[in-house]
C-alpha cells in the first residue's frame, strides 16, 4: 500500500464550479481519459476471430477486434476515407466494411479496397485504421490513447491479491444495463468512494452487508472498499469458501469499478456525457451463469442504482445552486473520496 497524496485532515472538497462548468470538464477528458487506461468490456464477447466491441471514450468512437490469432486490436471506429463509421452494434465480420462509402478494411486495420480510386489516385498502405493500444487484465479489455502508456498491470496487479481465492478472469458476460444520469460523473464517481451514506440511501443494502465492519483502503491508483456479507438476505449466495464470503468494492482511477462477490462480477463504467450528464454502464458476469440467480442480483441491483441516481441527481442540484460552495472530508469515512479527488487535481494540475 502507497502513501496517499496528501493528508485528508482539515482538507476542503472540490470548488462545486468543478461540477458544472464545462471548462473543467474539457481538461478532464484531455488530461484524464485520453491519458488513463479506460475499460471497455470483456473478453468473452469478443473470443472468436471477427468478433468486434465497440465503445466511446471521450467523444472518441472505438473498435476492438479479435484477430485471427486471437489476440486483439483497437483501432478508432472512423473510416479513413470520410470520417464514415465502421460498425454501429457489436458483431461478427470476415472484413470491415465502412458504412458510409463502402471502403474495406481487413481485420488487422489495412485498407484492402478504396471504392472510387484507382490505383494511381490512392496509395491505400497510406490509409490504415488509426490504431489504439489495447490490452487484457483479468478477462477485461482496456484501451488508451496515450503514445506510451503507463503499464496498467503494474497498477492493478495488487487487485487479485487481495480478492484471493476469488478468480474472476473466466466470469461470463452476460448482459449491459446502462443509465443516463443528471449528474456530473465525478458526483456517481464521489458517491460510490464511500460507504458513508448506505445507512441513509440503502436500506436494504444495509441489512445485507456487516456495515460496522466496513474498510476503505487507498492504494496508488486504485481504492478498496469491502466489508463481510453476513446476512442471508445477500442476493449473491454463499461460497463454501468462509474467505470469499465478502463483498468487494474497488475503484481504478478515474471512472471504472469492479464491484465482486462470491460468483459474480459487475463492472461499472462511468462515461461523462457533458459537464451535468453522465451515462453509467454496469455489465453483469458470472461464474456459473446456468446456477446463479441472475434476476434476483439484477433487480437488488436495480433497486440500489435508483437509490444512487435520486441522491445523485439532487446532490448535483445543490452543488449547482447559490448555497454551496465547498465542504469538508470526513477523515473516518471520506478517505476514497479525498483519494479520488486527490487524483483528479494532480492530473489537471490544479
Amino acid at each position: 500500500m502507497t502513501e496517499k497524496i496528501n493528508t485528508i485532515e482539515n482538507q476542503f472538497t472540490l470548488p462545486s464550479k468543478w461540477y458544472f462548468e464545462n471548462s473543467y470538464l474539457e481538461r478532464e477528458k484531455t488530461e484524464i481519459f485520453l491519458k488513463e487506461w479506460q475499460l471497455v468490456g470483456s473478453r468473452t464477447q469478443i473470443r472468436n476471430p471477427g468478433e468486434i466491441l465497440l465503445a466511446e471514450v471521450a467523444d472518441n468512437p472505438i473498435i476492438v477486434i479479435c484477430q485471427k490469432d486471437n489476440t486483439l486490436k483497437a483501432f478508432y471506429n472512423v473510416c479513413q476515407h470520410r470520417g464514415g463509421p465502421l460498425a454501429y452494434e457489436n458483431c461478427s465480420v470476415s472484413k470491415l466494411q465502412c458504412k458510409y462509402h463502402g471502403w474495406v478494411y481487413e481485420l488487422n486495420g489495412d485498407l484492402k479496397n478504396a471504392r472510387g480510386f484507382n490505383k494511381t489516385e490512392l496509395n491505400i498502405e497510406d490509409f490504415g485504421l488509426q490504431p489504439i493500444h489495447v490490452t487484457e487484465w483479468m478477462g477485461q479489455v482496456f484501451v488508451n490513447f496515450s503514445n506510451s502508456p503507463q503499464d496498467l498491470h503494474q497498477h492493478i496487479d495488487e487487485i487479485k491479491t487481495l480478492t484471493s481465492p476469488i478468480d474472476f478472469s473466466d466470469y461470463v458476460f452476460k448482459f449491459r444495463e446502462s443509465y443516463q444520469i443528471n449528474c456530473n460523473w465525478k458526483v456517481y464517481m464521489d458517491n460510490f468512494l464511500e460507504g458513508f451514506h448506505i445507512p441513509f440511501v440503502h436500506p436494504e443494502l444495509n441489512k445485507v452487508i456487516d456495515y460496522k465492519s466496513y474498510k476503505t483502503e487507498i492504494y496508488e491508483r486504485f481504492s478498496l472498499q469491502w466489508c463481510p456479507l453476513d446476512s442471508e438476505l445477500s442476493p449473491y449466495g454463499k461460497s463454501a469458501n468462509s474467505k470469499e464470503n465478502k463483498a468487494f468494492y474497488f475503484t481504478i482511477f478515474p471512472n471504472i469499478i469492479l464491484n465482486i462477490a462470491p460468483g459474480r462480477l459487475q463492472t461499472n463504467i462511468i462515461e461523462p456525457k457533458d459537464s451535468k450528464t453522465c451515462v453509467v454502464h454496469f455489465d453483469y458476469h458470472f461464474d456459473n451463469p446456468e446456477e446463479t440467480d441472475i434476476e434476483k442480483d439484477a433487480d437488488f441491483s436495480e433497486m440500489v442504482q435508483q437509490e444512487d441516481i435520486l441522491i445523485c441527481e439532487n446532490v448535483q442540484k445543490g452543488l449547482e445552486s447559490k448555497g454551496y460552495d465547498k465542504g469538508k472530508f470526513s477523515p473516518l469515512n471520506e478517505q476514497g473520496v479525498f483519494h479520488f479527488q486527490s487524483l483528479v487535481k494532480s492530473s489537471l494540475n490544479l
